[in-house]
């Protein structure tokens, strides 16, 4: 349970703007985190079928199943919830109150020190790829991959990192030894009047 604030600071560190850019951008960060918004848009799944389904479709990256943390008077706007995937993973989501829609995903990497550093990362980034492809499934696996890499080389010594991809948001945290996060949240799209 050490690691809950630093879940908790990332949730509330990757509140974005709404950017209807695929090309990844760092900005400032906002002061309330979009998912904790009343509006805020969810993924038309909820947590349970978000696991049985991606540990389905990607059986090398499996998800155990996620449980409740409590989070005082964050709970009427989000129930919270995590799963550990293993030492050095762990993957987080804040739920529509009532639902257990998603409203935003995370994974996080804690590095090690030593020798299985490299492998607890690429660990990391084989989830990271499969994520965005479980939610962007138009891109290839290399596509997912590329965009990673993009994330990461704009990201670099930056608070995060952000792209859309269709209705997804791809959110990216490196702070290089010091551990990264991934979410992906929804985006509210919206028409234009425009002819």
């Amino acid at each position: 349970m050490r690691y809950v604030a630093f879940f908790f600071l990332i949730l509330l560190a990757t509140g974005l703007t709404n950017q209807a850019d695929a090309q990844p951008v760092s900005m400032p960060l906002p002061d309330t985190a979009p998912y904790l918004l009343p509006d805020a848009p969810t993924f038309e799944l909820t947590i349970t079928q978000f696991r049985q389904q991606f540990s389905k479709q990607f059986p090398a990256t499996p998800l155990q199943e996620f449980r409740a943390i409590k989070t005082g008077s964050m709970q009427k706007l989000v129930t919270i919830a995590a799963t550990k995937i293993s030492e050095t993973i762990y993957a987080s989501t804040a739920l529509e109150v009532g639902t257990a829609k998603i409203k935003s995903i995370q994974l996080t990497w804690l590095p090690v020190p030593g020798n299985q550093a490299t492998a607890s990362r690429q660990q990391a980034m084989s989830y990271i790829i499969n994520m965005i492809h479980f939610f962007s499934p138009q891109l290839t696996t290399k596509q997912c991959q590329e965009h990673l890499e993009r994330l990461l080389a704009v990201g670099k010594g930056k608070s995060y990192t952000l792209s859309n991809e269709g209705p997804v948001r791809y959110i990216l945290s490196d702070k290089g030894e010091g551990g990264m996060t991934f979410a992906a949240e929804p985006v509210k799209l919206v028409l234009s009047d425009a002819q």
